[in-house]
């Protein structure tokens, strides 16, 4: 086993995953974006016409529900002593991280209306209607995203001030990286 430490991510789209690893990489840290992994291996291999969320089931399906997560653990290097992985959506890339180093659990939940209301904000092709938000999120959800949620090491619940969401998730992932 690796001695590196991996601090997974995890929530439904718009809970805040992307603004909390901005921060962290703002602050020095190493972030690995499992959906942007994903799309460098979508723009080479999609079949026509093929959306993201298909694409994901598919690769799923053929190679495995771990398969994104191998994929991850390719962007990482020898020197690398902590990364922040960003994205894990089901079980089994829980199981293939820890199989290659410490990994930490942390899910961050927003309410659906919050999040529907910043996903919006983002403007988005994608993240503009209300009926494709929910159809997004139990897709997320047929993909495993709930019990990787459910099981958690450590939530945070973004709600309050976008300064207080940033302020306790840096501290607990700094609380993180110091214990043991």
């Amino acid at each position: 086993m690796s001695s590196i430490k991996l601090i997974l991510l995890t929530g439904m789209p718009g809970s805040g995953k992307d603004t909390l690893s901005e921060e962290l990489r703002k602050r020095g840290y190493k972030v690995v974006v499992m959906s942007e992994v994903l799309k460098e291996k979508y723009a080479k291999e999609a079949l026509p016409g093929e959306r993201l969320m298909d694409f994901a089931f598919r690769m799923r399906r053929e190679h495995g529900r771990g398969v994104v997560a191998k994929m991850t653990l390719e962007k990482l290097s020898p020197q690398d002593r902590v990364v922040i992985i960003n994205g894990v959506r089901n079980w089994e890339e829980v199981e293939t991280f820890r199989s290659f180093g410490k990994a930490v659990l942390i899910a961050i939940h927003s309410p659906p209306e919050e999040r529907y209301r910043r996903l919006a904000e983002r403007k988005r092709a994608e993240d503009m209607k209300y009926d494709d938000l929910r159809k997004r999120d139990f897709e997320e959800l047929e993909m495993g995203i709930g019990t990787v949620i459910a099981l958690a090491d450590y939530v945070i619940v973004n709600e309050g001030t976008l300064d207080e969401f940033i302020r306790r998730g840096v501290e607990l992932v700094e609380k993180v990286i110091r214990d043991p």
